[in-house]
């Protein structure tokens, strides 16, 4: 199986977002955050890639939990002196490959919104392990990356407001205005590169998504995901639902019911919702 690209919140990105929103000019990100989670919430999709002539499959878990408690652990750190906020988990199970992510978002920092306190990946496959762990300070984010074996310790500078790429399906869903005209940019730093890159997201049209065991059809907002680079590569489109999703009586903002990766030369990786469950029993 091909590495699959380290681009997108499936595998990590640590981001900082410069948002520049051009949907509407006025607005600063306080306008546009919403805080929209419910206590627990579970999203499980299936995964269906081409890679040449290849078929491959597996399956894709996101879980966000509120968190209360003043020590937190993300992968295998233990972070201390939080205050209210969200763990995000993911962990994607495909061939012999697992992607293992997690994030802790915290829900305010002064005058910020889910300011992201530390993030983890672990990537595992046959023949080797990278990982990604770190924390940010309010003007780096100091991170261990080991791939093949090899860690090293690196830090890249913070410009304010910033996010990490493991929340940012989850940010966007947050977003009071995603919708047609929603446009914005913003800057994220990459620990395989150790630079920063510029990122934005635009939507333009909705389409319908059939999704689930009851295939459910649901008016979505295409989201298209880019990467600003003297070549542009091929954008992650996601998929998010037009109008509330009820679950167990509860209306669910700005579902993510599909998700595209590119993962190649005219090669993707599709990720189809699945289930969603409030429950935190069934975890």
């Amino acid at each position: 199986m091909k590495k699959i690209s380290l681009i997108i919140l499936t595998i990590v990105l640590v981001a900082t977002m410069m948002l520049a929103f051009t949907g509407c000019a006025t607005a600063t990100v306080q306008d546009q955050l919403r805080d929209i989670w419910r206590p627990y919430e579970k999203y499980v999709y299936s995964v269906v890639g081409n890679i040449g002539d290849t078929t491959q499959t597996g399956t894709y878990t996101v879980e966000i939990k509120r968190n209360l408690a003043s020590t937190v652990t993300i992968g295998d750190m233990t972070v201390e002196n939080v205050s209210e906020g969200y763990i995000i988990t993911s962990l994607l199970e495909i061939a012999d490959t697992t992607y293992e992510t997690a994030c802790y978002m915290q829900k305010s920092s002064g005058a910020s919104l889910f300011v992201p306190i530390a993030t983890y990946t672990k990537h595992t496959s046959a023949e080797y392990t990278d990982k990604v762990a770190g924390k940010y300070d309010g003007k780096k984010f100091n991170y261990t990356i080991t791939e093949f074996g090899a860690p090293r310790e690196e830090s890249i500078s913070l410009k304010s407001p910033y996010y990490d790429n493991n929340q940012i399906h989850q940010l966007l869903r947050s977003a009071n205005t995603l919708g047609v005209g929603f446009s914005f940019s913003f800057n994220v730093p990459l620990p395989a590169e150790n630079e920063l890159c510029q990122l934005s997201v635009s939507c333009s049209v909705t389409t319908d998504i059939v999704w689930g065991d009851a295939e459910t059809q649901t008016t979505c907002n295409k989201v298209y995901l880019s990467r600003q680079t003297k070549v542009n590569g091929a954008s992650h489109i996601l998929y998010y639902s037009d109008k509330a999703i009820k679950v167990d009586g509860w209306d669910l903002k700005n579902v993510l019911i599909r998700f595209e990766e590119p993962i190649g030369d005219d090669e993707f990786m599709t990720y189809t919702l699945e289930s969603i469950s409030l429950n935190s029993a069934e975890a």
